[in-house]
């Protein structure tokens, strides 16, 4: 791969060290949990902490037994190998635990956010054809919305944190079905589980979309992503045993799952997990708490944050911060700025998918750009094409990213032509618009299923929200094209302001509106103004916390206070 780069004339996105990397050979059995956990308790890092759990300590030792426990529990209410579990649950130690347990004993674990609804719970249950689900007792309530409604192939159910009166319940209803709390499953489990190995070419994991394009797709992984994702990150980012790792995004996404769990793992390093929802007050707990080096984490976080540290009395201690990086959505200059001036430390970008298995392109270290995405992952080849197909050898042209890595989705779980249209031999087509600049490094474009034409030209929506909120009184905001009635695309704007109070005052909004048409006009072009800026106290989110715009075109009536 890397002899093929050097001879393109590409070869300016792509550096020294990523030219000089191989991706490790993985052996043809595979054992993950023995990777990330069990190789360690030969050395120092054995009583070493493996985890945080709010304020529990868990070391290595303690994690490889815990996980022993869920695994043989899982064999012992006969859960088979090559089954499916579905996860539908918030961060916990017995959600990692029985999550890592399903790995080890030969379970696919797939994971779905608990944010969906009763419906969709139901569909991922069918979807999978799962015979067990691991659920929160928080979640219930959903199950048994759709208790008479569930398939045959559900045969047991895993609840984690309820009271005896919940699973009793939850037995009445599902009938001849198995339920059992996470202690008692730990209860029927051992210290010790020889693991079952896996083939490097087996599914050993599964995620699940967001559903922002359409119906939610179940995205297959191998089990050779164990080695080939770790080493990957863990030498573009250097993770070394010392770091104490703090990703904001549930596990049940693959920006929550690798950097928040398995890369820690396999380097020895500690990571911290919460249930908690994050916001500014809990990342500042945290942070002081645990005193990460390494903060993985999501725009929307990272405003709650500084809107957070602009109501406090004191700066918030972030001086252990030494690396932190920020994907999922595009952020406007001025979060990079604010972040460094606030911290002393630098905010960096970057782009990934659960398609590639986490991150593909990414500032790093040792080399970033400030407001761009960086540059491409070890082991991970990029191209952008044009609308004819041709690819893009020039800088500043914007084009559709297709991405080479050996750790794309096998296949869509049951989605035959989606995985068609997505997955073209070793390239996967991703649906981003990127760009490269005279330096290689990458810059976000839009989405192609966000970008619209007005009048015969091309509007990104990404542009036009970074100069809406460049404006000191927003706080962020989401564009859309519209039709206004007679048949033609037009922009209109969302917009979140940064004083809730100033949403009824339509004096302050009108003159807000003009001000930002201005702006846009000026810096941008008079075609790219909205014909109306519609005033929200938030926007809508997908279940991943990105901006859901596909939420809003649907949205086509004016809600109250519009100008």
């Amino acid at each position: 791969m890397a002899g093929a780069a050097s001879a393109s004339p590409l070869a300016r996105y792509y550096c020294a060290d990523w030219q000089r990397w191989q991706d490790p050979q993985p052996p043809e059995w595979i054992d993950p949990t023995g990777l990330l956990l069990d190789r360690h308790l030969a050395t120092d890092r054995a009583d070493a902490t493996a985890l945080y759990c709010d304020e529990q300590r868990v070391s290595y030792r303690q994690l490889q037994q815990t996980v022993c426990q869920f695994a043989s529990g899982l064999q012992a209410i006969g859960c088979a190998r090559e089954s499916r579990m579905l996860v539908f649950a918030t961060d916990s130690l017995e959600f990692m635990a029985c999550w890592l347990g399903a790995v080890r004993a030969g379970v696919v674990p797939a994971t779905v956010s608990d944010a969906h609804k009763d419906h969709h719970l139901r569909y991922f249950i069918e979807d999978t054809a799962c015979n067990t689900l691991f659920i929160d007792a928080e979640q219930i309530d959903k199950l048994l919305s759709i208790a008479d409604d569930l398939p045959d192939t559900l045969q047991r159910v895993i609840v984690r944190g309820s009271a005896a009166l919940s699973v009793t319940a939850l037995q009445d209803r599902l009938g001849a079905r198995q339920v059992i709390d996470t202690d008692a499953l730990q209860a029927r489990g051992a210290a010790s589980f020889a693991p079952v190995l896996r083939h490097r070419n087996d599914i050993c994991y599964m995620f699940y979309s967001g559903g922002t394009t359409g119906t939610p797709k179940g995205i297959t992984h191998l089990a050779h992503d164990f080695v080939i994702v770790p080493e990957r990150h863990g030498a573009f980012w250097e993770y070394v045993p010392e770091d104490i790792v703090l990703a904001t995004s549930k596990k049940y996404f693959t920006h929550g799952l690798w950097p928040g769990l398995l890369i820690p793992l396999y380097w020895g390093a500690c990571t911290c997990i919460t249930r908690g929802n994050f916001n500014g007050q809990l990342l500042v707990q945290l942070v002081e708490r645990y005193r990460p080096t390494k903060l993985v984490t999501v725009p929307t976080v990272i405003k709650l944050l500084l809107a957070e540290v602009e109501q406090m009395s004191r700066k918030p201690d972030f001086s252990c911060l030494k690396f932190v990086v920020a994907a999922s959505e595009k952020m406007a200059p001025e979060l990079f700025e604010r972040f460094h001036a606030t911290f002393g430390v630098e905010l960096m970008d970057s782009i990934g998918s659960s398609e590639i298995t986490y991150e593909w392109i990414a500032n790093r270290q040792k080399e970033f750009r400030r407001g761009s995405l960086g540059k491409p992952v070890f082991g991970v080849q990029i191209k952008l094409t044009d609308e004819q197909g041709n690819t893009i050898t020039t800088p500043n042209q914007a084009g559709d990213v297709w991405v080479n890595s050996v750790t794309r989705c096998f296949f869509y779980w049951r989605k035959f032509e989606q995985s068609q249209s997505t997955f073209h031999g070793p390239w996967t087509r991703t649906g981003d618009q990127l760009y490269f600049d005279e330096d290689g490094f990458f810059w976000f474009a839009g989405r192609g299923d966000d970008v619209f034409k007005v009048k015969g030209l091309w509007v990104s929506p990404i542009e036009v929200e970074a100069v809406i909120t460049a404006h000191a009184a927003v706080l962020e905001a989401a564009v859309i094209g519209v039709d206004p009635g007679d048949g033609s695309t037009v922009p209109r704007a969302f917009v979140v302001l940064r004083q809730a109070s100033a949403l009824g005052d339509a004096t302050i909004k009108e003159a807000l509106g003009v001000e930002l048409s201005e702006m846009i006009r000026r810096q941008i072009g008079g075609y790219k103004v909205p014909d109306r800026f519609e005033f929200v106290p938030e926007l809508p989110r997908t279940p991943l916390m990105k901006i859901n715009r596909k939420a809003l075109r649907e949205q086509l009536s004016a809600p109250s206070g519009s100008v």
